[in-house]
């Protein structure tokens, strides 16, 4: 359950009908409380199988590598109903142990809100933009809404060096004909949305034109009220994903977390009202991806069209 000490108020999802804020906060809460911590089996074990089920009921193929080697393996999701290019989008599901001289003003575990802001371990980083991304999903499924061809790959060892990644993820990346890479979230700053990207290292030769595509996403997202920086999201070791970007995809980054989120220390948290705004942009931005690559050629091969 979420324990409220704000009176935050929940109603229907803001943008996309029939998402239920307060029942994804529930799942949230429940998510949370599976702690998927490097050493805790039982924890990993739960989320693994949440995240399966999930994924499953709404038609995903769903794989697990790396069981025999790790309690956090890694989970690719399949949405792909052609041949042509992919969205690849990149989260994890462990989150940093709790040290000891961490000092919590609430149960680490437990979804607590609180001055306008949600309260837990994992919160920012990353479970609260992976669970917005499967709402949305399912809503989208639910109502006969469209989906990009999607490879999701969710991995469970980011904050401890990411070892079975590391070893998986070239070869899987390499294998895919990526269009864009998503990173796991991103920031607002000061009020303002920044949007994290490079550009493929072979785009002379894609016939795509980044500025043109970067800004119909700007305006896709934020009606141009995005800020762009022409880098990955700050980490605190080397991501798979990046280290192993395929040079045709567009990498890109942008999310809910603000720079109160305190992740990796107590106190972690994130703002009710940036996480409620992402459920709205990242259902506009497939909306985004699915225009795109239509109008773009980049389906047919032709890549002979501007960005729409």
């Amino acid at each position: 359950m979420v324990v409220n000490e704000s009176g935050i108020g929940h109603g229907i999802s803001h943008g996309i009908d029939q998402l239920d804020f307060s029942a994804y906060l529930k799942d949230l809460a429940a998510l949370i409380a599976m702690e998927s911590v490097s050493g805790h089996a039982q924890g990993n074990a739960a989320v693994i199988t949440f995240l399966q089920q999930r994924l499953a009921a709404i038609g995903f193929e769903v794989e697990i590598h790396g069981a025999e080697q790790t309690d956090q393996p890694l989970i690719i999701a399949r949405w792909v109903k052609g041949s042509g290019p992919v969205l690849v989008m990149y989260n994890h599901y462990d989150v940093e142990a709790i040290a000891e001289s961490e000092q919590w003003l609430s149960e680490p575990f437990t979804l607590t809100a609180r001055d306008e802001r949600l309260w837990a371990r994992g919160i920012a980083d990353n479970k609260a933009v992976l669970l917005a991304r499967l709402a949305v999903l399912e809503a989208r499924i639910e109502q006969g809404e469209p989906l990009p061809d999607l490879v999701w790959l969710i991995q469970g060892e980011e904050e401890v060096g990411s070892p079975v990644a590391h070893e998986l993820m070239p070869d899987i990346l390499g294998s895919l004909n990526a269009f864009i890479c998503l990173e796991e979230t991103g920031y607002v700053r000061d009020g303002v949305p920044l949007i994290f990207y490079r550009t493929p290292t072979n785009a002379a030769e894609s016939g795509l034109a980044a500025n043109e595509l970067l800004s119909s996403l700007n305006s896709a997202l934020y009606a141009g009220a995005g800020r762009f920086e022409n880098r990955t999201l700050s980490k605190f070791g080397p991501c798979p994903m990046v280290s192993n970007l395929p040079a045709g995809a567009f990498y890109l980054g942008f999310g809910p977390n603000d720079y109160q989120a305190r992740i990796h220390r107590d106190n972690e948290s994130m703002s009710d009202t940036l996480l409620q705004q992402y459920l709205s942009v990242f259902d506009d931005f497939l909306d985004w991806t699915i225009n795109t690559m239509t109008h773009t050629g980049i389906c047919s091969g032709t890549c002979n069209e501007c960005v729409a």
